[in-house]
């Protein structure tokens, strides 16, 4: 896989727009500029071979770096010669002239014309600078086999040599030849078969150059290739960790995987001078060329994911069909078909690659026209990517002669990347801030309104208290009185009537209106207890518990047990009702023969009040379709909410009903402030 792969780019939604015409424009002019403009190193050896021979005697390694083997070379085709054959009295002749770099592809060769698969000799003769005593020769990314003579000594080669594809071992690796010439001429012999590729030949030109430069060059990729995948890396974990805890965040994941992908082929291939063989052992001759290809091919359908996920009304999903049948293709090939086959339709991948990542820039400059935020940083990244790789296709083609800039355009890619998103993230982060300082207000004035409204319902129940009373202390001193004076004297009269015809109607007289003063004062009573418990605010629980006793034939047991001498708690009102509720629907349905009411103030914190009779339970009665307090019921939870209180219903254990109502406690007094008293005896 040749490093002219190109490379695509990235876009990102977020609330404003980010405009940058003039400057994104001078940025890709001067990117522009940088990867296009060709090497003035380049340009000033401009010497080449010429008819098998490279004249470098005038070559200063000094100012000029590296020579560059470019040129023709003595072409024999279908031939695998050694030194000993151009050594012997019969020279063989060459089958004519190849120009380095460069394939043997469509050659004519005694009027026929080759194809990209077969085997070759290729032979050079150099005349050296004087000072050439020890030089360092690099062959690079030829994706066949291939073996080196240096005036007759085998100084390099990579895989196995062959005659057809079942002999020969493919190996795509980086050499770095020592050789150390004899006077001025320099025979350069090499062997090479390609029966698994589609274009046999030397792709990348070979250079010499004294010891150092060729080595410092190759620590330098693999330094920066390192630098390189850590960014990815962190890049990677970053991403993934961000759709870990967010799953909604599904650009974050596709970016990960196509980080993922692309540090394996990165790392793992030509672009990096196989820097992944420094930390693990090299991977098989097949899967050495194949591995990288398949992450290169994934990362397309990762990065259209990716930019989809952004972007869906932009970006057409049609692309992701194509991305992913690219894929497929390419698996199914490894599977079925010869690598020659498998070597022609990466060649075609790579322009559909250039043509997606042309579709990507355009998308994105419509997205930056409309304003969608983070749109103009991922273009400009995509821009310089796309550059990137153009770059590295026309020097890979010897159209230009720069250096390979994939891995500088895909870090640039990374980079906006991931300014792109910290965007729209601290977009995300200010928006959440707003909408929880709006939640906070909204809660502070919904909490406001709900004080208040418990304000007014306390308010509204205290005016019901009051008007009770009034009520009841006016059917008291008023009807109740009154009642009584009409049953005075209609005793009177019945006494004075004794023995006379009208003595009967009188007698009933009589009884109706003792039954009329029973009734008003026991509804007065109701209203409002004229008895009150001198040591607790409100209406006295004890003689409701006698009224109810009295009236129903129930044994009611009262028991109470409080922590102050004194009890100021306002609450109690309200558990007095309660209580009042509960012993009402224990009488009426519960079917008791018992019934306990307990108080509770075991500290200042609080008061329990539990109302437990022994009937028949509200499971047994919903059975009987009896229906257990009704409105009362709602009544009471409304009274226990308005003071805050826990009020729970359920059935006892042992048969029966208890009502529980656990009030707060506003008492600010110490309890050493007041009188502990002993608890009361059970009624």
């Amino acid at each position: 896989m040749n490093r002219n792969t190109p490379r695509p780019s990235f876009p990102l939604r977020m609330g404003r727009a980010f405009h940058p015409v003039p400057p994104f424009v001078a940025v890709l002019l001067l990117a522009a500029a940088f990867l296009l403009l060709p090497s003035d190193r380049a340009a000033a050896d401009g010497l080449r071979a010429d008819n098998g021979v490279l004249d470098l005697r005038g070559f200063d390694p000094a100012t000029m770096g590296p020579a560059r083997l470019d040129g023709a070379w003595e072409f024999y085709w279908n031939r695998l010669l050694t030194p000993q054959d151009f050594a012997a009295s019969t020279a063989p002749s060459p089958s004519g002239l190849i120009s380095l770099p460069g394939t043997w592809r469509g050659m004519l060769v005694n009027g026929e014309t080759l194809g990209g698969t077969g085997q070759a000799t290729l032979r050079l003769r150099l005349r050296l600078w004087p000072e050439a005593d020890t030089l360092t020769l690099r062959l690079f990314d030829i994706p066949m086999a291939y073996r080196l003579w240096a005036n007759g000594q085998l100084v390099a080669g990579s895989g196995i040599v062959g005659t057809d594809a079942d002999s020969e071992t493919p190996l795509r690796s980086l050499v770095l030849a020592r050789i150390a010439p004899e006077g001025e001429d320099l025979e350069l012999v090499l062997q090479i078969s390609n029966h698994h590729f589609r274009a046999g030949g030397v792709p990348e030109g070979l250079r010499l150059a004294l010891p150092g430069p060729l080595e410092a060059e190759r620590d330098r990729i693999w330094t920066f290739s390192y630098f390189f995948a850590g960014c990815l890396l962190i890049t990677l974990l970053y991403h993934l960790f961000l759709f870990h805890l967010d799953r909604m965040q599904v650009s974050a994941g596709y970016f990960s995987g196509f980080c993922l992908c692309m540090l394996c082929y990165c790392m793992s291939s030509n672009t990096s001078f196989w820097a992944i063989n420094r930390f693990l052992p090299a991977l098989p001759p097949p899967w050495s060329e194949y591995v990288p290809l398949f992450f290169y091919m994934a990362c397309a359908p990762m990065l259209f994911r990716f930019y989809y996920s952004l972007y869906p009304k932009v970006f057409h999903p049609a692309i992701r069909y194509l991305v992913d049948l690219r894929l497929a293709v390419f698996f199914l090939l490894l599977l079925t078909a010869p690598d020659y086959r498998v070597s022609q339709y990466i060649a075609f991948s790579i322009f559909v690659g250039l043509g997606c990542a042309i579709y990507y820039v355009v998308r994105l400059f419509v997205c930056t026209r409309r304003g969608m935020s983070g749109a103009g940083l991922l273009l400009l990244g995509s821009g310089v990517s796309l550059l990137a790789s153009l770059n590295d296709g026309l020097s890979h083609a010897k159209l230009i002669n720069t250096p390979y800039l994939i891995q500088f355009g895909i870090l640039f890619l990374v980079v906006t990347q991931s300014l792109a998103l910290a965007k729209r993230f601290t977009h995300a982060f200010i928006s959440v801030g707003k909408l929880s300082e709006e939640l906070e207000r909204k809660n502070r004035s919904l909490m406001a309104e709900m004080e208040e409204r418990n304000r007014l319902e306390q308010e509204v129940i205290n005016i019901s208290e009051d008007e009770r009373r009034r009520i009841s202390h006016e059917l008291h001193d008023g009807l109740c009185q009154k009642l009584t004076g009409a049953r005075l004297r209609a005793s009177i009269l019945n006494k004075r009537l004794a023995g006379t015809d009208d003595a009967t109607t009188m007698a009933s007289l009589v009884a109706l209106l003792d039954a009329s003063t029973d009734d008003a004062y026991r509804t007065s009573r109701g209203l409002w207890p004229v008895e009150h418990d001198p040591a607790m605010p409100g209406p006295s629980l004890d003689d409701l518990a006698r009224r109810i006793a009295k009236d129903t034939g129930i044994n009611v047991r009262f028991e109470m047990r409080r922590y102050c001498g004194q009890c100021t708690n306002p609450n109690m009102r309200t558990l007095y009702r309660i209580a009042q509720e509960a012993l009402t629907n224990a009488a009426k349905h519960a079917q008791a023969q018992t019934i306990r009411v307990k108080l509770r103030c075991p500290a200042q914190d609080g008061v329990t009040l539990t109302v437990c009779d022994d009937g028949i339970g509200r499971t047994a009665s919903a059975r009987k379709g009896t229906r257990m307090g009704g409105l009362g019921l709602g009544i009471m939870a409304h009274r226990a909410d308005v003071i805050h209180a826990k009020l729970t219903i359920e059935d006892a254990p042992q048969g029966g009903t208890v009502v529980t109502c656990a009030a707060p406690c506003d008492k600010l007094a110490s309890p050493t402030a007041t009188r502990r008293t002993l608890p009361d005896a059970s009624r």
